[in-house]
């Protein structure tokens, strides 16, 4: 019972991560299609890069969690 209750927490905290990284993915997104200055986008390029790797992270994390709770 207490891993269930830990994994349904886990689950959400994971789900509030990652719609707070799919605004900042957006936003992030918007802003490389506006700059003008090639290393300034390479650097959001790269950010964007990393915020998606996160939220894969964050993703998995949902996937086992929720294998977890069913065995």
């Amino acid at each position: 019972m207490i891993g269930a209750v830990n994994s349904k927490k886990i689950t959400a905290s994971s789900a509030a991560h990652m719609a707070l990284l799919d605004q900042f993915i957006l936003l992030t997104q918007d802003s490389i299609v506006e700059q003008d200055d090639s290393f300034v986008r390479d650097s959001l390029v790269d950010l964007l890069s990393n915020l998606r790797a996160e939220r894969a992270d964050y993703a998995e994390i949902i996937g086992a969690s929720a294998f977890n709770r069913a065995v």
